[in-house]
């Protein structure tokens, strides 16, 4: 336990002295505020772009804070995916890259400490980086639509999005301790995570079931506006979860058979 611990403490700041948790923030804080902010420019924007067509008047709905959040939900999809698919794929190819992992795995600590730390640490960070996201496009949508939206049905959804995240995460730290470099763990994290997301929208019955049913505007909308349930989140939140531990599972097993 006392070495678990000491892991995680050396991963928290070894990712504060590389500036990793700063990215993971700024780079989701980054893409969350999009939704708020382009939404309330929304109509100036077509207003602007409609005038240099004669002829021709396009006319937009009145946007609202429902649309703003509904916005923010699909900003979150895909590009946090990928900072953590750039931040994260060295994590264990690139310490057996360069050689340090040796020094950590000579002292009393398991390979599954070891890369049970390395995950964790990260979702830690990632699970924080949501939080403040949220609270961010919370705030600037409040501040820049006259309306409201109910805050219950919007953490249940935020919820979805940390189960996304943390299979996404376990996903890189599976590949990164496959392959002996960090940029063949990022290239194949990157296109699984490409086959995984298609496959679950493919396959008839399963994007209601995978977390990443949070990121479609019809499903999110039904949960804001109360014609869904946010308890129906429940089964897509633990198969989020469990898919994560199946894959850090997976990335411990490998570890341990493997030579270093």
């Amino acid at each position: 336990m006392n070495g678990t611990v000491a892991l995680l403490k050396k991963e928290w700041l070894e990712q504060w002295r590389t500036s990793k948790i700063l990215i993971l923030v700024l780079g989701f804080i980054f893409s969350g505020l999009q939704g708020p902010i382009i939404t309330k420019l929304l109509p100036d924007i077509i207003k602007s772009s409609s005038g240099n067509l004669q002829g021709i008047q396009i006319t937009v709905p009145e946007q609202t804070a429902l649309d703003a959040i509904l916005s923010y939900f699909s900003q979150m999809a895909a590009f946090p995916s990928l900072i953590v698919i750039l931040v994260v794929m060295g994590t264990l190819a690139g310490e057996r890259e360069r050689g340090t992992q040796v020094f950590v795995l000579t002292k009393p600590v398991s390979r599954t400490q070891f890369i049970l730390a390395k995950y964790f640490s990260y979702l830690g960070i990632v699970a924080g980086a949501i939080i403040l996201t949220a609270a961010a496009s919370a705030y600037y949508t409040l501040l820049l639509f006259s309306n409201s939206y109910e805050f219950g049905p919007f953490l249940a959804l935020n919820l979805g999005v940390i189960a996304y995240s943390s299979y996404i995460l376990a996903l890189v730290v599976l590949c990164s301790s496959l392959f002996k470099t960090p940029v063949a763990a990022g290239g194949v994290s990157f296109v699984a995570f490409l086959v995984l997301d298609n496959v679950i929208k493919l396959i008839p019955g399963w994007a209601g079931i995978f977390p990443q049913v949070v990121f479609n505007p019809g499903n999110a909308r039904r949960i804001m506006t109360g014609a869904a349930s946010p308890g129906d989140l429940a089964l897509p939140v633990i198969v989020g979860f469990v898919m994560a531990a199946l894959l850090v599972g997976l990335a411990c097993f490998n570890y341990e058979k493997r030579e270093m």
